[in-house]
């Protein structure tokens, strides 16, 4: 029980890792938040080098005193600039200068911290509306005007929303930060209860008070509101999106349109993530021919993880092959990018990728998703995640029961229970723990599973340097003299949580991407699809440790060891194209466009080159365990 309870502490430090991550996460949103604070109130602090309101003055010394402190292990960077703020604010600067220093280290934050800036979704303003009347209304007023009940009395006052400094200068990413992380000193608390979608939600919601339906006109605005997308609505102010429209825009309207109705806008205007992912490659395009390659490339993988990964779920159960085609020519673009390739080349694998994303727009038109399709795509999630990952436990299960350790049985036990807890924490956390950008979920997905390489090779190795009878009867005696080996139980243990978390963690990507798409009205048949590919693994692993029980000793160890094996294989190619869509290491095309997803074989050099690696250190490995079992070794068991 002891080295059970020190397992699930080994669990524990794993999980915290993703809070690491969250904590980081949180220090720079709070810096960012901060800053735009100083920007913006600075001028009620200090006017023509003079202090003007002690009280406000000393805020903005405290505040970029935190930001200090927050940021001592950013980059070197933001942390001079910082430095220079400080100064900037200690002499009183002008607004104007303070202003301009405070959102350029604000840009470097979010770039240094890879921060969200726009929700993954459209946001919902009817949900909006509901929070707010739940959460805001006492303080702020009914209709934001700071009127609220509650709101008598406070000192400062809640925000007026209609004021034209708030209403023109306030952009939804900072009342995201300003719901989210609350304000120090004022009745403005933190609503850590809310999950990611719902704080985007208010935060677009609040910033919708201001407008009229009646200044809109939603087919004439679709026909201007192209130049805005959800990134830039989110992240900019109403003064910032009226200085990015075109000359003789009626940016009023407009404005008005997209904060009022901004899916509406969105669908009539900008299409879906696939017309994302067209302009996106198209803007690679052109920032290739302008010579700008770093941008070309940032364009083109982003046009892949936000603009196609997001749909990829859909177009797989409609094309599973056309998907794969799909996959594989993005990454043409990025290999031809990225090896320096004539702008005419680059160009012509750009437009063939346009072509097949117009053809995936196809295919998905006019496709519901009624009950039996959402019940399809969540049971074949989980079928396709839990196999692979139900393979190696029940093939541990199968040689535990072998060398007769019921110890070791539970072991193996506690780890793949263990990760399908944590993966269901992840399920209900899924709106404020993932709140990473589709280039951090690969990487996160990559270096799981080149981690349970590594796991998977030494255990391969291990059962395979038991296959022998003389080496199995030495095995016995031994464990029969000392009980357990414990020295590995950890390990084995350990191994179990690996390959059943990380097929968690990408289970929990899909489904949470899959449940937003099906709508409300299909989750029960969602949830059903989960709950039969879980009653049918269940079954799977019955009939399979019913099967093995039959095989000897050493054939089970060999069979269990080339499974093992082979699967290390798989893991090193879908966790290195993980990563290459991560945008972490370089993509190489190969001639040959061969792509077969379930032996984990892409055609590029640097997924093939690493498996060829692992298949070459595992002959290495094995022959290195069969040169032990020579004559002189063989006659040493005899003699013991």
């Amino acid at each position: 029980m002891v080295r059970v309870a020190r397992f699930l502490m080994i669990v524990g430090l794993l999980f915290s890792s993703f809070s690491s991550l969250k904590a980081n996460d949180e220090n720079a949103r709070m810096m960012v938040h901060l800053l735009d604070y100083i920007a913006v109130d600075y001028s009620a602090a200090v006017n023509q080098g003079s202090v003007i309101n002690a009280a406000e003055y000393s805020e903005m010394q405290e505040f970029i005193a935190t930001i200090s402190t927050l940021g001592e292990s950013a980059p070197a960077a933001v942390k001079s600039d910082i430095k220079v703020l400080q100064q900037l604010i200690e002499q009183k600067a002008s607004q104007e200068k303070i202003a301009s220093v405070s959102n350029s280290i604000k840009q470097k934050i979010i770039s240094s911290y890879n921060l969200e800036i726009a929700p993954k979704r459209w946001p919902n303003l009817d949900n909006g509306r509901e929070l707010y009347a739940l959460n805001c209304k006492s303080c702020h007023g009914e209709n934001g005007f700071g009127d609220g009940i509650l709101g008598a009395g406070l000192e400062p006052s809640p925000t007026n929303f209609h004021d034209p400094d708030k209403a023109n200068g306030l952009s939804p990413f900072q009342a995201y930060n300003t719901i989210r992380l609350g304000v120090d000193n004022t009745a403005m608390r933190a609503f850590d209860e809310l999950n990611d979608d719902e704080v985007w939600d208010l935060a677009f919601y609040v910033l919708s008070l201001p407008h009229t339906a009646s200044q809109v006109d939603l087919d004439e605005q679709a026909e201007i509101g192209f130049q805005v997308n959800l990134e830039k609505l989110a992240s900019r102010s109403n003064q910032e999106l009226k200085e990015s429209l075109q000359p003789g825009a009626a940016a009023e309207n407009l404005i008005s349109a997209l904060r009022l109705y901004p899916k509406e806008i969105a669908e009539k205007s900008q299409g879906d993530y696939l017309d994302q992912a067209v302009r996106l490659l198209k803007a690679a395009k052109t920032a290739y021919q302008n010579g700008d390659i770093s941008k070309a490339r940032t364009l083109a993988l982003t046009a892949y993880l936000e603009g196609v990964e997001p749909v990829e779920v859909q177009l797989r159960a409609n094309d599973a092959s056309f998907s794969a085609k799909l996959e594989g020519q993005l990454a043409k673009v990025r290999s031809s990018i990225e090896g320096g390739q004539s702008p005419e080349i680059v160009g012509a694998e750009v437009e063939a990728s346009v072509q097949m994303i117009y053809q995936a727009k196809e295919k998905l038109r006019n496709k519901t998703f009624t009950a039996w399709l959402a019940f399809l795509l969540s049971s074949s999630i989980i079928l396709r995640e839990g196999l692979e990952a139900f393979l190696v436990v029940i093939t541990m299960l199968s040689i535990v029961r072998a060398i007769k350790l019921p110890k070791a049985k539970a072991y193996v036990h506690a780890g793949w229970m263990s990760a399908i807890v944590v993966g269901f924490a992840m399920w209900l956390a899924a709106g404020s723990l993932f709140n990473f950008s589709g280039a951090q979920r690969e990487l996160m997905e990559g270096l799981i599973a080149l981690f349970a390489v590594g796991v998977l090779l030494y255990v391969g190795f291990w059962m395979h340097s038991k296959s022998e009878a003389g080496k199995w009867q030495a095995y016995v005696k031994e464990k029969i003299q000392n009980l357990a080996r414990t020295e590995n139980l950890i390990g084995l243990a350990f191994l179990s949580f690996l390959v059943v978390f990380r097929e968690a963690f990408e289970s929990v990507l899909f489904l949470s991407a899959l449940s937003l798409e099906v709508g409300d009205s299909q989750q029960a048949a969602f949830g059903g699809g989960i709950i039969f590919a879980f009653a049918l693994l269940a079954i799977i692993s019955v009939l399979i440790m019913r099967f093995s029980k039959k095989l000897p000793i050493s054939k089970l160890f060999k069979y269990s060891a080339l499974i093992i094996s082979g699967l290390a294989v798989i893991l090193t190619g879908k966790g290195l194209n993980a990563i290459q869509e991560a945008g972490s290491i370089s993509i190489t095309v190969m001639p040959i466009d061969l792509r077969i997803d379930a032996l984990g074989f892409y055609p590029t050099w640097e997924t093939a080159i690493g498996q060829i690696a692992i298949l070459l250190l595992v002959i290495v490995l094995w022959n290195f365990a069969n040169r032990s079992s020579s004559p002189k070794s063989s006659k040493t068991v005899s003699a013991q």
